[in-house]
């Protein structure tokens, strides 16, 4: 079992799992950064990212997603490689000029399931995926 462990990074005051990650799209890899996120269901992202990605918002499929606050937010989604560290993953991404808490979200569609187990050691203030020994290919 292969074991990735982040730090938490300091954030506004607070200790947060954001971590980083590439994504790949027609263009060049991107590299940011997600807070990984156990209670969202699907990873979004900021629309200012598509550019890098070389990717028309229209072209990805429209989504209703509901926020935290209850309202909804409109989002473009796309299949696309995430990688986190050297691992990469196939996983519906959307993005969004209407996100608004600051930083993107990775969440739990596709990438959770893709490890053995995802760990947040709070104390310790790391962020732990335990990872399969044979990833499948994305």
């Amino acid at each position: 079992m292969r074991t990735l462990v982040f730090s938490y990074t300091r954030l506004s005051g607070h200790f947060v799992p954001i971590i980083p990650v590439t994504l790949v799209g027609r263009g060049t890899p991107f590299k940011t950064e997600a807070y990984v996120d156990s209670g969202t269901f699907c990873s979004i992202f900021h629309s200012e990212i598509l550019a890098a990605l070389e990717l028309p918002m229209g072209q990805g499929r429209l989504r209703m997603l509901k926020a935290a606050d209850g309202n909804f937010i409109r989002a473009y989604s796309f299949l696309l490689s995430v990688q986190i560290d050297d691992i990469k993953i196939r996983a519906p991404v959307a993005f969004s000029d209407k996100l608004t808490v600051g930083f993107n979200l990775l969440g739990r569609q596709a990438i959770f399931s893709s490890f053995d187990e995802v760990a947040f050691r709070e104390r310790e203030k790391r962020v732990i995926f335990r990872a399969p020994r044979l990833i499948p290919k994305s």
